[in-house]
């Protein structure tokens, strides 16, 4: 992946140099007199030389070529890793969405639906609350522990990426 080896042929730096000489000449002639033009005859490819070196040194840059592959290398191993994770993080983020929903679900009508059977029976108002408090203390307790196993879950899955990039990286 080197920029620069588009620009390494002598033809590319004469090509700069000619086009600057070209434009400099066109300049110079409609601002100096032909006297003045004659006390200074090579100032043109003077300058034309010093600019044209001058920008191919700015494109033909080795170190910035050096790291920009090792960047493109390390982004490519980097994605390759996570396409081969992309089916468990795929799989966890579907699970913390499932809890969420289910969360959800419970606290907007599976709660109301129970509390709502329970008026219709016989059973002493206050035994139903109990019934209604320890129900949400146990399905919350159950949610927080779900979301917990989900998170650990995602946290080893980061860590063995990352653990898997650190290897790529330690062999290059």
């Amino acid at each position: 992946m080197s920029v620069s080896s588009n620009y390494n042929s002598p033809s590319f730096k004469d090509e700069i140099k000619k086009f600057v000489q070209s434009e400099f000449e066109i300049l110079v002639k409609s601002l100096c007199s032909e006297e003045e033009l004659k006390r200074v005859p090579n100032i043109s490819e003077i300058f034309s030389e010093n600019l044209a070196k001058s920008i191919v040194e700015k494109v033909e840059n080795p170190e910035r070529d050096k790291k920009l592959s090792i960047l493109y290398t390390h982004e490519k191993n980097f994605l390759d890793i996570l396409k081969e994770y992309k089916e468990e993080i795929k799989f966890a983020t579907t699970i913390q969405s499932e809890i969420r929903k289910e969360e959800a679900t419970f606290f907007s009508s599976t709660l109301k639906e129970v509390c709502n059977s329970l008026k219709e029976t016989q059973i002493d108002p206050k035994c139903q609350v109990q019934w209604i408090y320890d129900l949400v203390s146990s399905y919350t307790s159950s949610l927080k522990l779900s979301s917990r196993l989900a998170e650990e879950h995602v946290i080893s899955l980061l860590g063995d990426i990352q653990k898997d990039v650190s290897d790529v990286i330690n062999k290059e």
